[in-house]
């Protein structure tokens, strides 16, 4: 309907069904151009410094995914060296020989769980043959092995390799490495390149990653269960 002038007009209807006049309908006037100029340099200004935030939210994540994934991994190597009575292995960073894992996605692992097999056996030989089960974890962009900020060790890390390599993991005879093994019992053994398997609580140590910012630390204790842990910068001491 119209007015009497001849504008367009909106109308509504009342509970008790009377109508009512609300107001005239007139053209919106728009934007001009400088006005989408000042809206267009606002977002852009926003948009810049939500960026570094986000960038930080998301090393910050692929930080802790990659705890997760390594913490978990000593759990299920663990678990199933209990379920399925086979020596299970967790290398990080390279074997006991020294050489990179295989490669996820063009890129060597992080970490590789191995199906060693039955203790004493002939397969059974810390090394990783083909034809064996193993589960490879990749590497996040971003995210190093070591510690950053003057870290001290986890209170239960009991390992006495070199923290700042990021593992304190050993060989038996007290050399670095960056391995352990899961007997059947689900214990945490330290071995070496030859295979040699040393006694219970020699599997003890941690391995620590950061992402230049923050860092977390993953302590295996002798009976072979892991504590995650993060650092807490402020009170220079590890944090739950």
């Amino acid at each position: 309907m119209f007015s009497r002038d001849g504008r367009r007009t909106e109308w509504d209807v009342t509970m008790r069904g009377k109508a009512r006049h609300i107001r005239p309908v007139l053209g919106s006037p728009g934007f001009s151009l400088i006005e989408m100029m000042i809206v267009l340099a606002i977002v852009g200004i926003v948009a810049a410094l939500a960026v570094p935030t986000l960038i930080g939210r998301t090393d910050g994540e692929r930080l802790k995914s990659t705890v997760r994934d390594l913490a978990g991994a000593f759990s299920f190597a663990r678990s199933e060296a209990i379920r399925t009575g086979e020596i299970h292995i967790v290398f990080v960073g390279t074997d006991a020989l020294g050489n990179a894992l295989p490669a996820i996605n063009g890129q060597p692992a992080l970490a590789l769980i191995l199906n060693d097999g039955t203790p004493g056996s002939t397969d059974q030989n810390c090394r990783i043959d083909i034809g064996e089960d193993s589960w490879p974890i990749e590497v996040a962009r971003g995210v190093s092995g070591g510690v950053v900020t003057g870290a001290t060790q986890m209170p239960e890390d009991f390992g006495t390799g070199v923290l700042s390599t990021g593992s304190t993991f050993t060989e038996p005879d007290g050399d670095a490495a960056s391995w352990v093994l899961f007997r059947p019992e689900g214990t945490a053994h330290a071995f070496d390149s030859a295979c040699l398997i040393g006694d219970l609580g020699t599997g003890a140590g941690g391995i620590y990653l950061n992402n230049g910012e923050r860092q977390f630390g993953i302590a295996l204790r002798p009976l072979g269960n892991a504590r995650v842990r993060v650092w807490d910068e402020g009170n220079t001491r590890w944090g739950s």
